[in-house]
């Protein structure tokens, strides 16, 4: 277990906060993902301005 000087002000030790922050990103990014594949299949359908 870890002692309280290994800790930051979450909490977490080092590995733990590298490990959420690796588990956060990959859904960040499956976010942006469907994101951008919605906004380019309804821009596709219906175009929200023109040139």
């Amino acid at each position: 277990m870890a002692d309280k000087n290994d800790l930051s002000f979450t909490g977490l030790t080092d590995e733990q906060a590298q490990e959420l922050h690796s588990v956060y990103m990959s859904g960040l990014m499956i976010f942006t993902t469907v994101a951008v594949v919605a906004h380019v299949l309804t821009y596709i359908k219906l175009p929200w301005f023109a040139w």
